[in-house]
């Protein structure tokens, strides 16, 4: 028996006990209660409830008793690396009250490498009763979670194969439920992130997404069938009985492909595009919760004209978008059909649900090991909705609930372990940061630009980091290895030590500052910083491309300097130490590193620096990089005014190029910078 995770998991594995069915019985749910939105804490309190019940809900196996998948389990077998699915027809007779599923499903393939023989699903535990190829019933075989069909014949590269399989049984797994609600049968499905092949045969595999799914569901005649796509028909097969016809004619994933099955009220709305198309909003609601579906859901509109203007047209603008109840806690986004909690009205949700439809439905990560592309967007849409409906400031307060300086890395190493997959830390709060950071490593314009660009060249099919990495580059013209390599495959974050001087020069003040990565986890890191300078006249903001452990920069502004922030929006995930000013020039016999003279020089100037009392001290010079030129005194006792002086050579007494470095004053309870100008 595997022994339960601690730290972080602990608690969110004893809040998923309360928060949805854990086995397959027919089970009353009730909801939960809904928090009191009345404050910004308990609204940030929704915010991160919201994402945790996710989080668990997609992870949840508890059910059995915290087993993982084998690596075997989530990889394409040989053989599914020779054919690609076209489409898949699901016609599905549930009996809630026996808790049986009874299934026939079709798979059109075509056959991609040279030829093959036999042909392997995904299908977990369900009884197959009868398997045919093209048209022929053949035999089978089962090893673990695959079914191996073998074709009435040699297929040939090109050609088209189509299979069928009868089977039936009771899905018990994590992700098909038989539960009710108010006395009534409620039949879900929620199949990310292996869990299609729990109830339905099929290659369960993100790379592989079918071009189109029919989805015919017969349930008793009080029940309503709620999917993917469009509903076609609906008819009366016998007494009692009820038969939904379902189309989904955009690519899909397996793992979202969709059942909710209830006596639901279906509430109406419409969305109007920016080519003037009008596309039904549909929801189905648990009847008891009409009032509130009806308020909280009236803001889906505003949001699909939002999302749609930053990040295209809604991708299944032909279709349909809407939600339906279900019981577990938080959402599910299967594709035009979002699953919600009965109590899940909160615009955040919503706001994350919708913009999967996007982020992880239109374009969906190529193996759960880069999750990161599904949900960190999402989770940053959370934040960029509310900088839409409220203000930029409200987009930061967003991001700064979402910040998570902890250990572990973005990519999911371990993909066979749906905990690791959906990590609420890494896989949706820090993750979140990456679009985040990269908006402003980009800038606006080419950030929207990229996001655009990779749905575009990745719609309706599926993508890994290097490939969004190499769009955003292409965009942008920027090397992002760096940035990538330390944040979605490194740890931790960086630790900035800032302090910063001002002094005057010339018709203005020259600043300077002095940054440190003081982080001792997660190596160097490479980013753009603001440093945003406060003057008598107004506020400037100058950007540093901090690379190295130890960098000093300087600029120049033209009002007496009041203070000096490094970061101060956070756009980078990090701790920043601000020492605030080294110099204390106000101050009446304080020490003082005066600057140079000459100042710009060739080929030597004197460092000039005073002292209230006699002391040790040091004088060194640095290059922008902060790396050591020279040190020109080390430990030597001073007092009053000196001067030091500097001929322009580095340590081994060769001339160095052009260019600023800065010279530094330290002794006890000082360090100070000020910038020199070599000119030669």
């Amino acid at each position: 028996m595997m022994a339960l995770p601690t730290g972080r998991w602990v608690s969110g594995i004893l809040f998923f006990l309360l928060m949805g069915p854990a086995t397959a019985d027919a089970v009353e749910v009730s909801p939960l209660a809904p928090i009191p939105e009345r404050t910004p804490w308990t609204r940030s309190y929704q915010v991160r409830q919201s994402r945790i019940h996710e989080a668990h809900t997609k992870a949840r196996l508890l059910a059995k008793g915290l087993m993982r998948y084998q690596d075997k389990d989530v990889e394409a077998t040989p053989n599914m690396d020779l054919y690609d699915v076209h489409f898949y027809d699901l016609v599905l007779d549930l009996n809630p009250s026996a808790l049986v599923l009874t299934g026939l499903v079709t798979v059109e393939a075509e056959v991609t490498g040279t030829d093959i023989s036999t042909l392997d699903l995904n299908l977990k535990d369900l009884t197959v009763t009868q398997v045919s190829a093209g048209g022929v019933v053949v035999s089978s075989s089962r090893a673990g979670e695959i079914l191996t069909v073998t074709l009435d014949r040699t297929y040939l590269q090109g050609e088209q194969v189509s299979v069928e399989v009868a089977y039936s049984g009771n899905p018990s797994g994590n992700y098909f439920g038989w539960n009710s609600y108010g006395g009534k049968h409620l039949i879900w499905t929620l199949s990310e992130p292996y869990g299609a092949r729990e109830w339905w045969p099929c290659k369960d595999l993100n790379t592989d997404k079918a071009d189109s799914v029919n989805i015919t569901v017969t349930v008793p005649d009080n029940l309503i069938v709620a999917s993917n796509g469009l509903l076609v028909a609906e008819t009366i097969p016998s007494p009692g009985k009820k038969t939904f016809f379902w189309q989904e004619r955009y690519p899909i994933v397996t793992y979202l492909v969709s059942l909710t099955v209830h006596p639901y009220t279906v509430l109406h709305d419409e969305y109007y595009s920016a080519q003037g198309d009008t596309m039904p909003l549909e929801y189905y609601v648990v009847p008891d919760r009409v009032s509130e579906a009806t308020a909280g859901f009236a803001i889906v509109p505003d949001m699909l004209t939002a999302f749609s203007a930053g990040f295209g047209e809604y991708p299944f603008v032909n279709e349909k978008y809407g939600h339906a109840h279900f019981p577990w806690g938080g959402g599910m986004e299967h594709q035009t059909l979002t699953s919600l909690h009965f109590d899940a009205y909160g615009q955040w949700i919503i706001a994350h649900e919708l913009a999967h439809q996007w982020f992880g439905d239109l374009v969906t990560c190529a193996d759960f090991g880069h999750i990161w592309l599904n949900e960190g967007f999402a989770t940053w849409s959370e934040a960029y909705w509310r900088e839409i409906n409220e203000s930029v400031a409200a987009y930061h307060l967003e991001m700064a609930d979402a910040r998570f300086l902890g250990p572990g890395t973005i990519f999911v190493e371990d993909p066979s372990n749906p905990w690791v997959i959906f990590d609420y830390d890494l896989t949706y709060r820090k993750a979140s940061w990456i679009p985040h950071m990269l908006r402003h490593v980009l800038g606006e314009a080419d950030f929207f630009t990229a996001v655009n660009q990779y749905l575009d060249t990745y719609a309706h099919s599926s993508a890994t980091t290097e490939q969004f990495q190499a769009v955003f580059e292409d965009v942008s013209g920027l090397d992002l290895t760096a940035f990538f390599q330390q944040w979605i495959y490194g740890d931790y974050y960086p630790i900035y030590d800032f302090s910063w001087d001002s002094a005057p020069s010339g018709a203005g003040y020259q600043v300077s500052v002095r940054v440190e990565q003081s982080q001792a986890l997660g190596g160097l890191f490479s980013m753009p910083l603001d440093v945003v300078v406060a003057t008598t006249g107004g506020t400037e903001t100058f950007v540093i491309n901090m690379t190295e452990e130890v960098q000093w920069h300087s600029f120049h502004v033209d009002f007496p300097v009041s203070t000096v922030e490094l970061d101060p929006d956070h756009w980078v995930l990090r701790g920043v130490n601000n020492n605030g000013a080294t110099g204390v020039d106000d101050v009446p016999g304080a020490a003082r590193l005066v600057g140079n003279v000459p100042n710009p020089f060739n080929p030597a100037t004197e460092i000039l620096f005073t002292l209230p009392a006699d002391q040790a001290v040091g004088v060194s010079v640095y290059d922008v990089g902060g790396r050591l030129i020279k040190t020109l005194v080390d430990g030597m006792r001073f007092a009053g005014d000196n001067s030091v002086r500097w001929d322009g050579t580095d340590l081994s007494g060769r001339a160095v190029a052009s260019g600023t470095y800065f010279a530094r004053l330290t002794g006890s309870g000082f360090n100070q910078v000020r910038p020199m100008a070599l000119i030669r």
